[in-house]
């Protein structure tokens, strides 16, 4: 009979509910703090990597300063073997124009070591973050392994037990069967209590009891659970 096997097939189902429950939010759980160690890894490393680039610029602009004071000491030593105004001048502007950039590139590398501590300050606290996470997640994984490992064997068992069930269920039934016990909380099927719908109490139609109690496949027209008799 249809409702036998719906019976049989919910008796399946809440199983699996109570094999997931023990499992608890602990698979989420895990999955988060797996994201979490993927995006606190992920920005140490680019810290890092701006790490290494600082590091190169500020070389670059400590070796460009060396130069550009290179070339400062040379031109004010011409001042003093100039032999008219216009030479003297035009040696002033040059040596004022790279004074200029030279301060450019101390203002650069005043910014990088800013960057720089700030990086560090990151890359450290996130390498301590990672630890903590680390043992944690670690002590999850082994909850969560320990947990699947004792239910796997119990949990394949009952989903094998539940494709022979679906397998002899009408595909319509099946559509609604699914559709219910998701809006109902993981049940769909209930027994007949008294003249009334054992999941919500709802007062069934005398007429509709009486066939429920005869073996008929009905549905609560309130709640819309499939209803059966117990002593069928």
């Amino acid at each position: 009979m249809p409702i036998t096997r719906l019976v049989e097939l919910q008796d399946i189902d809440s199983q699996l509910e109570d094999l997931n429950s023990l499992l608890g939010d602990l698979p989420k759980m895990v999955d988060e703090l797996n994201e979490k160690e993927n995006s606190i890894k992920n920005k140490v490393e680019a810290d890092k990597t701006s790490l290494k680039d600082i590091s190169l610029n500020t070389s670059k602009s400590e070796t460009a300063n060396l130069d550009i004071q290179s070339k400062i000491d040379k031109l004010t030593d011409q001042l003093f073997l100039v032999t008219n105004n216009k030479q003297y001048d035009a040696l002033t502007s040059e040596i004022e124009h790279l004074k200029a950039q030279k301060e450019e590139h101390e203002t650069l590398l005043i910014t990088y070591l800013e960057d720089k501590e700030t990086l560090e300050e990151n890359v450290k606290n996130n390498e301590s973050s990672l630890e903590e996470l680390k043992t944690d997640l670690e002590s999850r994984r082994n909850k969560l392994d320990k947990a699947l490992s004792e239910t796997s064997e119990e949990k394949k068992s009952l989903e094998n037990s539940r494709q022979k069930q679906i397998v002899e269920i009408d595909e319509k039934i099946m559509f609604t069967y699914n559709k219910v016990i998701s809006a109902r909380s993981g049940v769909a099927v209930v027994p007949l209590s008294g003249g009334s719908c054992g999941g919500c109490g709802a007062a069934l139609p005398p007429q509709k009891a009486s066939e429920i109690k005869a073996g008929d496949l009905h549905n609560c027209d309130s709640c819309g659970r499939f209803v059966y008799s117990k002593k069928n």
